[in-house]
């Protein structure tokens, strides 16, 4: 009997496992060149030469990187107030008043011309870059194609890189200069490609878009691109407010809207003490930390803010900033000292609870969605609790006690 030989087949077994990783990579790397080259056949029926599509796929490859970003799940929610006080801060309001002023008779013209408030252009800068101080320095192009062609996303991201094709193709840039996040947002503002290619504004008249380095067109172009998803001159997005006492709380929601007006008959009146504008315009009111917690009236714009990014507290932030770089007051209202993320982990066990209940429907993925949301309102009002749909720690404790 030949004796075991323990070295013999460590050796046989990682030689065995490296083979199979070689072969694995070599299978993943045809299967993300065969889809550079669907990814090429749309875009030269698109209009853009196959010679723009080789130079850009060139030994080009996926990067690791993006994909770890992509597949890396936030551990917790963020609340309003973590959020916000991240993102309106005295310095960025203070810088953003100083580029307010550097930037004036562009801002005003572009203004007049949009019908875009001067301090959300600067607001935006501001949220999206820090007003130019981090733009990305990944390569848009792999980053596109990296998230078309390797991981679920393939329609999106396939068209995002059909659209970085045309950039390359009709705005004189090559891959190399083409940079931006991980995710493939660009420039001063954050534009994906197909954000870029339809609403970029070659403001300063080079013959070329650079919202990278050229502010008329970073300004510009987002001023276009806001007027687009129904940005209007008039009303700001959000304001602060006041709610009288037994206000009914099941109606501060985003999928409740009323006349400004109708609100202002109920008694919300501005945080300043000022009554609301005079407007037959739709409108919500939100708690973004419940009841207990600053509470907000959402005018139409505030929809076109949430067009540029889906989420509700970017949007709230944009709006709180915009106000305070033109001048504006901060936020009276701090919301509660025990306003405390959730883990990813127990808002699913929050969603297996209410499904159990009955009040809940939909996909347990750990998300503090509108349907979450209003579950939590409907559990609220069956214990007894104030319903805002903010899920506290009182909240979760008495959830975890209803359904064992």
């Amino acid at each position: 009997m030949t004796p075991f030989n323990k070295t013999a087949l460590l050796a046989a077994t990682t030689a065995l496992l490296a083979t199979q990783s070689l072969a694995s990579a070599r299978a993943q790397e045809g299967e993300f060149r065969e889809c550079l080259q669907a990814i090429k056949a749309e875009a030269g029926r698109q209009g853009v030469s196959g010679a723009v599509a080789d130079r850009a796929f060139q030994n080009l490859t996926p990067d690791q990187k993006v994909i770890d970003l992509d597949s890396r799940q936030p551990e917790f929610t963020l609340t309003y107030g973590k959020y916000v006080g991240n993102a309106v801060t005295l310095e960025r309001i203070a810088k953003g008043q100083q580029k307010l002023t550097q930037y004036r008779s562009l801002l005003d013209s572009l203004t007049r011309e949009y019908g875009v408030a001067p301090q959300y252009l600067v607001a935006f800068w501001g949220m999206e870059t820090n007003y130019g101080a981090y733009l990305g320095d990944f390569q848009v192009v792999r980053s596109v194609a990296t998230l078309a062609c390797m991981t679920k996303r393939l329609a999106f991201f396939s068209n995002e890189t059909v659209q970085a094709l045309k950039i390359l193709s009709t705005n004189g840039m090559t891959s190399q200069q083409m940079r931006g996040s991980w995710a493939g947002a660009m420039g001063n503002m954050q534009f994906m490609p197909s954000t870029f290619v339809k609403y970029g504004v070659d403001r300063d008249g080079n013959g070329r878009i650079d919202i990278w380095n050229s502010m008329p067109d970073a300004f510009a172009s987002a001023a276009n691109f806001l007027r687009g998803i129904g940005f209007r001159p008039g009303l700001p997005s959000s304001d602060e407010v006041f709610l009288p006492q037994g206000f009914p709380l099941e109606e501060a929601d985003t999928t409740v809207e009323k006349p400004v007006r109708a609100w202002a008959s109920m008694g919300v009146k501005r945080a300043n003490g000022q009554p609301l504008p005079s407007s037959d315009e739709l409108s919500s009111i939100v708690l973004p930390a419940g009841w207990r917690g600053p509470a907000f009236i959402l005018y139409p714009n505030f929809k076109a803010v949430m067009n540029w990014n889906r989420s509700t507290l970017y949007a709230l932030a944009v709006g709180i900033l915009a106000q305070q770089i033109a001048g504006g007051p901060a936020v009276k209202q701090p919301p509660p000292d025990d306003d405390q993320p959730l883990s990813h982990d127990t808002v699913v066990d929050m969603q297996m609870r209410l499904a159990r209940l009955g009040l809940y429907s939909d996909e347990t993925d750990g998300l503090l969605g509108p349907k979450t949301r209003s579950a939590v309102r409907m559990f609220q009002k069956r214990v007894g609790l104030p319903a805002d749909g903010h899920p506290t720690p009182e909240v979760v404790q008495r959830l975890v006690q209803a359904v064992r």
